[in-house]
């Protein structure tokens, strides 16, 4: 928009001025030609005689020489109409000793050298007296005549004493002005639209290429950078405007890897104390050393390939490291039976997922981080505890770490069992979708399973 409205003001001064020089070069044109046709007349008219003409008006051979002047004169400087006028203050009566040819257009016999009429109109007064009362030595204006509109200019004639006498003036048609400023004006109108066009593409590319360009480069960098989508870009360094803009992007380059740096440093310390507390939690039971860290890396394996960012993925290996975190709050002597539990002790230990949401309650930073520990216990099929919640009802996260979890606690020593093999944990996957699990998060365990040939995930006796 600004751009459009500076070629557009722009193009509206280039016109205008070319405008004025054109009408400035013509009057200058025009006036040269009224001066050169002045210095001819004067060279042959004898002013002195102007008064004889006044008094008789009768044609002579005097007469014939002005009007061969006059029609010569005509005819070099293409001329409608050229006159000497005789003004006799106040009333200022015109007497006109003019050759007006007979053109296309003109049907009517010039008037004869001598011919007296009374010009009254206001822009001939008003034009004589300048030359008269005020000593103009050019006046210009325009009249309508018989023969049309036209320009007419007067300069003064002098006697041999050096007083003005009569005045010499020149028409000439004013549609050959006016023509001609049209195709000028259409030639200046169509090469204005042409460079407006041009300016304007021109200014607007150079305009992204050095402003738009480099300010987009450091938006769109600063915005990827602000959503988590990775490290910082080096297409911050591409900006080598020399000027401010350059210094700005490599500012918030630096700055970018300052914060991912201490991001880095908060996520590292943060996964770190998320493992020792999940080793915390697995050392209360003598048979799942490790469990803890499986059912994390199987949840962020299910995360990303539900197409899950890094940032989600992370999370989630956090949450569902601290999945069993209510654990704390069970008996060490029940959960390390190996024996049956009876409903007394099973009761206690479906009260991990409330004291697990509970501790985790507290931590802000971590979306979902204590729905992983309330909900991971629940099924699809609603059978679950500790709500009953069913199908898409349950959190997602509790979705996912049901299916690792339920894996991870297969393929482990129990005390109450040795680990299962593959196939049968894969059977066993396989029959719980749509009742236990969730069908697209069990199928995606199942493809995990099939990838993994050498039967890696599982603990490690």
């Amino acid at each position: 928009m600004f751009i459009s409205v500076a070629g557009f003001v722009l193009c509206a001064l280039i016109f205008a001025t070319s405008y004025l020089a054109f009408n400035l070069q013509f009057r200058e044109q025009y006036d040269a030609s009224i001066r050169e046709i002045a210095a001819a007349a004067r060279a042959s008219l004898n002013p002195d005689d102007f008064a004889k003409y006044r008094a008789d008006p009768t044609p002579d051979q005097k007469h014939a020489e002005v009007l061969e002047l006059l029609q010569r004169l005509v005819d070099e400087f293409d001329l409608n109409v050229i006159y000497v006028s005789e003004v006799e203050p106040p009333e200022y009566r015109h007497i006109f000793y003019f050759y007006d040819p007979v053109g296309p257009s003109t049907k009517w016999t010039p008037y004869p050298l001598g011919y007296e009429e009374d010009y009254y109109e206001e822009s001939y007064n008003r034009t004589t007296r300048r030359v008269y009362e005020e000593g103009a030595e050019l006046v210009r204006h325009t009249i309508k005549s018989r023969s049309g509109s036209h320009i007419t200019a007067q300069v003064p004639v002098y006697d041999s004493n050096g007083k003005i006498v009569a005045l010499l003036g020149a028409q000439k048609n004013v549609q050959e002005f006016v023509d001609a400023r049209k195709s000028f004006a259409r030639t200046v109108i169509i090469m204005v639209l042409i460079f407006g066009v041009v300016f304007v593409v021109a200014f607007k590319l150079y305009f992204d290429f050095r402003f738009i360009k480099p300010i987009m480069t450091i938006t769109d960098e600063t915005n990827r950078f602000a959503d988590a989508t990775g490290k910082p870009g080096d297409a911050l360094l591409t900006v080598k405007n020399k000027d401010e803009l350059e210094t700005l992007a490599l500012s918030v380059y630096k700055m970018e890897n300052v914060v991912y740096n201490n991001i880095m440093v908060l996520t590292r310390m943060t996964t770190e104390t998320a493992e020792s507390l999940a080793s915390a939690i697995d050392a209360k039971d003598a048979y799942t050393h490790g469990h803890s860290t499986r059912v994390a890396e199987y949840s962020r394996d299910i995360a990303r390939r539900l197409g899950k960012s890094d940032a989600e993925c992370r999370n989630i290996y956090i949450s569902a490291l601290l999945h069993d975190v209510g654990k704390i709050g069970i008996p060490n002597e029940i959960i390390n039976k190996k024996g049956k539990l009876t409903p007394e002790e099973y009761e206690v230990i479906k009260t991990h997922p409330a004291i697990g949401a509970q501790i985790l309650s507290n931590i802000t930073q971590i979306p979902h981080i204590a729905s992983g520990a309330y909900y991971h216990h629940e099924r699809y099929d609603g059978n679950g505890y500790p709500s009953g919640l069913s199908g898409k009802k349950i959190p997602e996260i509790g979705r996912i770490i049901a299916v690792a979890d339920a894996y991870d606690a297969m393929t482990s020593n129990r005390s109450y069992r040795s680990q299962l093999s593959q196939d049968v944990a894969r059977k066993e996957i396989g029959q719980g979708i749509g009742a236990q699990f969730d069908p697209d998060i069990a199928k995606i365990m199942l493809a995990m399973i099939d990838e993994d040939k050498e039967f890696k995930m599982r603990e490690q006796v």
